[in-house]
Formats: C-alpha cells, structure tokens, sequence
C-alpha cells in the first residue's frame, strides 16, 4: 500500500484517499521567463509585452497611452466671453487618439501649410495650426510643449500658459483652444 506525502496509507496509487495529494512521483514544470531585450521606445531592459519604464506594447507598436479628446463645457466657460461669436459644440463626440512614441503634434490640419498633427482639433476655432506638442521622455513619461500658439495650452487647473516643456501624467487634462480638453491615459486607464 502506497503511502502520500503527509503519512497517510491509500488503496489508490495515484491521489491518496484520506488527503488527496498526488502519490508516485511528481514532475516539476518550469516555466521559463521571457528573456529580456531593449525597449524599442526608451531602450530600458524589458520583458514580457509591456516596457515597465515606459509602457509601450510590442504588440501594438506603441505606448499604451492614449490622449482622449472632448470638447469641455467648463474649460469654454473659463475662457469665452459675451463678445465673441464662438459657440460651444452641441454634438462633439469624444475620441481617443493612441499616443505613438516620439513626438505627437497637437493643431488644425493645413494643406497649404503641408501640416496634417496626429490630434487634429481643426473643429477648435481657438486652435493654432501647431498648437502644442507631446514628445516622450527617457522615463518613459511625456512632456508638454506650446508650440508658439495664439491662445496658449494650459494644464489641469492651473491658469497659467505654459510657457517651456512641461512634465505630463496619467490623468493630466491639457486645454487648448476655445473648448478642448486632452485628458492623458496611460496603458488603458480610465
């Protein structure tokens, strides 16, 4: 009669019939853990799909992180006034736009200028042709920069225009124009 790994005698050879363990002999299984290569995006040592450093996804071929555009009735009555004819947006669907590593253009598409950003706003009135730009950084965040805009780009609840390159996080709402927001998220966040 076969005895189990906690000292109990079975009939069974295979499981024990008090406990239930496995009898005889065990196989291990080892799982073997992806080997590491360089980020293709930050060059950090990575393994596995995801980049820990910056998130990009090898699948996809990007960062993970998208910017998700809408128009924002709070931001608009911030920055209107009575005098002007800008009328907010009665049907503006909010889109999300994936954030590719490098540098993302943020503006109105302009054929005469040859310009087409990667989050076009040409819907905005209060939008520059190249408003803002997002560029990533070696961390694997971004940063923000205004690209000389007419109306300036402001971020979360600061006033402020920004005025040199910006660190921007996951959740940070950046404002553009006369009723955009661009809220960042990052590897699917919400």
């Amino acid at each position: 009669m076969p005895t189990c790994p906690s000292g109990h005698d079975s009939v069974a050879t295979d499981f024990c019939d008090i406990c239930g363990h496995q009898l005889g002999e065990v196989v291990a299984v080892v799982v073997a853990e992806p080997a590491e290569t360089a980020c293709p995006s930050c060059g950090e040592a990575m393994s596995g799909r995801f980049c820990e450093s910056c998130g990009y996804d090898v699948v996809a071929g990007g960062t993970g992180w998208i910017a998700v555009v809408a128009a924002d009735r709070a931001y608009f009555d911030t920055v209107s006034s009575a005098d002007e004819e800008i009328t907010f947006p009665t049907a503006y669907p909010e889109r999300a736009v994936q954030l590719r590593p490098g540098e993302v253009r943020i503006g109105r598409r302009s054929r005469s200028r040859g310009l087409n950003p990667e989050i076009d706003l040409s819907e905005d009135p209060g939008v520059s042709h190249l408003h803002a730009v997002l560029r990533t950084v070696p961390n694997g965040g971004w940063e923000l920069t205004d690209a000389g805009s007419t109306n300036g780009t402001t971020v979360n609840d600061d006033p402020d225009v920004i005025e040199t390159a910006v660190p921007v996080r996951d959740g940070d709402r950046i404002h553009v124009g006369a009723w955009t927001t661009i809220t960042l998220r990052a590897n699917g966040s919400r």
